[in-house]
């Protein structure tokens, strides 16, 4: 399994297990992780949902080694997926904690700001690189904006660079960073209880209120930006680019 949900009282931990691609998304883990969120939907015993990565990082982001067998009708495909199932997170209705370590790049930061809440290691790798490929983020760019603001999510977006767990914490898109030699999964648990201090009703009713406000909103951008992705990959530099990287990812 590359997707493991383990049950610790009222916590639920979801363990992405394919560290041998730094828990890069590809179609199999996507499937595995939204089997898992249906359930979470009717599993009123898990109050919080926790996501790690095994091994040496979070999630490295989509998975390029596929992205480049696809034509890119079949890129934009699969990028609409799995910018629905990073959207389940906030529609779950337990509070989701991301715990991330090491990499968190691209597809990977996506997926940590689509939780309600993040615990970063101090010295966790976080960026938008996409736009050095030649090609816009295909999902996340508006929840982005939401969380950090236009001005800070557009220059990380454009730039295309690296930006610190401190600076995520100061710009709202990481809600605590831990120093670097700390697991994050511990720190992930002790602010879980913090939440299982909440009256959950109180706690779904909230997210259920936002998503109803902004959950479409966040859809309407994602297909826009899917299709946008769809034109640049087209262009024979972004293919070029995306074979070049993945290379180097074998």
């Amino acid at each position: 399994m590359l997707v493991e949900l383990e049950q610790a009282g009222e916590i639920g931990i979801l363990h992405l297990r394919r560290p041998e691609a730094a828990n890069a998304l590809n179609g199999e883990i996507l499937r595995q992780i939204y089997k898992l969120q249906l359930k979470l939907h009717r599993d009123r015993r898990v109050r919080v949902v926790i996501t790690v990565g095994e091994g040496k990082g979070f999630c490295a982001g989509s998975d390029l080694r596929e992205q480049a067998k696809f034509s890119p009708a079949q890129a934009e495909k699969s990028q609409l997926l799995e910018a629905k199932i990073c959207r389940e997170f906030l529609r779950l209705p337990q509070p989701t904690i991301a715990g991330v370590h090491g990499y968190a790049l691209g597809g990977g930061l996506c997926l940590a700001v689509h939780h309600d809440f993040q615990i970063v290691a101090e010295n966790a790798r976080l960026g938008l690189p996409e736009v050095k490929l030649g090609w816009n983020p295909t999902f996340g760019i508006q929840r982005l904006c939401q969380l950090s603001g236009l001005g800070v999510a557009s220059r990380w977006l454009m730039l295309g660079t690296e930006f610190s767990a401190a600076e995520a914490v100061e710009h709202g898109c990481a809600t605590q960073a831990i120093p670097a030699n700390e697991d994050v999964l511990p720190a992930c648990r002790k602010f879980a209880e913090q939440l299982l201090e909440i009256p959950a009703a109180g706690l779904a009713a909230i997210k259920k209120s936002l998503w109803a406000t902004y959950g479409s909103q966040l859809a309407r951008a994602d297909n826009r930006d899917a299709m946008l992705y769809k034109k640049c990959l087209a262009s024979p530099e972004a293919q070029a680019s995306t074979r070049r990287f993945a290379k180097t990812l074998k």
